[in-house]
């Protein structure tokens, strides 16, 4: 069995949704050898979409049991990665619990506004969450895994999820295209400054992807519009030139192959994973 990721540990952010990117990315990491520590902050059953309650879902602590069920080491984390102090901990209890941390994957975020208002419609309790989610939250767990990284003295991979909405401005996207722009710019500095510790740093661009997270978007556009969620999806995939969303594994083959070490030589990167959408 292929494992190169075997013997390395992993914290993946955002990692909580049955339909969603980071799941997506801790099995794929998990599959390829490593354990992984799953952050993500907690929801009541309340505040779970109807596909989640009935598997009584809960959340990241659902996704360590079925990282253990593959025979790695599983860590489920509450977190916020807004509060710096919580951000440290998590690390710290990573590094106690699973022995280090050699790959770190940026992908908890929020989406409040995309596809339903324009900037001078939005408010300041709208843009600032965006921006403390989507920007710092990235800013506080590469700070504080950079910092483990260059004392360990073994190199390691951080891997950013930005967007499509941060290589090609997109329309009543609020905060989120603003931060999701400031990530590729954060993984180019951070890139460089870790580059003498053999610590790479790269950006993920997803483009329409098919989670709980892009449906929220649909149903604001199409809510602005007067028009049937359904439309908004499937006339999305029209303008894609593979005429289809992204699988959440798609994304996750692409992180798995930045954190192994076929991808030693390569940083400062933004990737994108966009079906083709970005040539347009």
């Amino acid at each position: 069995m292929n494992a190169p990721l075997a013997g390395k540990v992993a914290i993946v952010t955002g990692a909580g949704r049955l339909r969603g990117i980071g799941r997506a990315i801790a099995l794929r990491l998990a599959e390829d050898g490593a354990d992984v520590a799953i952050s993500a902050i907690a929801r009541t059953p309340e505040a779970m979409p109807k596909h989640e309650r009935e598997v009584a879902w809960r959340g990241a602590q659902s996704v360590s049991e079925e990282i253990e069920a593959m025979g790695r080491r599983a860590l489920a984390i509450d977190l916020d990665v807004t509060n710096h102090s919580a951000v440290r901990e998590m690390v710290k209890r990573t590094v106690n619990q699973l022995g280090r941390v050699d790959i770190l994957v940026n992908n908890a975020g929020l989406a409040l506004v995309s596809g339903k208002k324009n900037l001078w419609e939005t408010e300041d309790e709208e843009w600032l969450p965006e921006i403390d989610v989507n920007l710092n939250g990235v800013y506080h767990c590469c700070k504080a895994v950079a910092k483990v990284l260059v004392d360990q003295k073994e190199g390691g991979r951080i891997v950013n999820i930005s967007s499509l909405a941060g290589r090609v401005a997109q329309p009543q996207y609020g905060g989120y295209t603003p931060a999701k722009f400031a990530v590729i710019g954060l993984t180019q500095m951070l890139a460089l400054e870790l580059a003498p510790h053999n610590v790479t740093v790269n950006a993920i661009c997803p483009g329409s992807t098919d989670t709980d997270m892009m449906d929220g978007t649909f149903r604001r556009t199409g809510e602005r519009m007067g028009v049937p969620f359904e439309m908004i999806k499937e006339g999305v995939k029209r303008f894609i030139p593979l005429g289809r969303q992204a699988d959440p594994a798609e994304i996750a083959a692409v992180v798995a192959y930045l954190a192994s070490p076929a991808a030693a030589y390569i940083t400062g990167q933004a990737i994108s994973v966009d079906g083709g959408i970005g040539m347009r």
